[in-house]
């Protein structure tokens, strides 16, 4: 008997041992995070928004340097904590070739590229009038710690770089906040 209960113990190792091999690791995963306090939390409006630059004659931009009337809009702050002291306001896009103030227009989808207006992009600016430039941080500005909600305001417009061609003119921006 003890031979065959040695037997059945070493086949139970072995059997241990098999599935040992099966369950080995193939690599790590390591999970990074923090847990904060939000500043403030982007209203929902504000965070998928449409600004229309209307439709503005190309005569009103023949030459370079000319702008279109200014269109308001601001990014409303919601929640804020007494934490939240200032923000800048980076907008993502890019730039036509030489003229790093102004974001590109690009063609709506489903669009032939060929109805797209040339030698025109889009400024903004902040509140003060100083321009944001596509991927550069905004000057800084100061929340006020004791007021839970409050509004970014800009200001967008066209702008030529050159004699405007007549066509479509849109952009799009994702706009990343950083609290200080």
């Amino acid at each position: 008997m003890s031979f065959k209960k040695t037997t059945f113990c070493l086949a139970l190792s072995l059997a241990g041992l098999a599935s040992a091999s099966v369950m080995a690791a193939d690599g790590t995963v390591n999970f990074k995070g923090k847990i904060s306090d939000a500043p403030c939390s982007v209203s929902i409006p504000s965070s998928n928004q449409v600004v229309d630059l209307g439709t503005v004659p190309a005569a009103d931009l023949n030459a370079s340097g000319l702008k279109s009337t200014a269109k308001n809009f601001q990014i409303d702050l919601l929640n804020c904590s007494a934490a939240a002291k200032s923000v800048t306001v980076t907008f993502g896009g890019s730039s036509p070739a030489g003229k790093d103030a102004l974001f590109n227009i690009s063609s709506p989808d489903g669009t032939a590229a060929g109805t797209v207006a040339t030698n025109v992009g889009i400024e903004v600016a902040d509140s003060k009038g100083v321009d944001i430039k596509p991927n550069v941080a905004s000057s800084s500005i100061t929340l006020t710690p004791s007021i839970a909600s409050q509004s970014l305001y800009f200001t967008a417009n066209y702008q030529a770089y050159g004699v405007a061609t007549t066509g479509d003119a849109n952009a799009t921006s994702d706009f990343t906040l950083t609290y200080q």
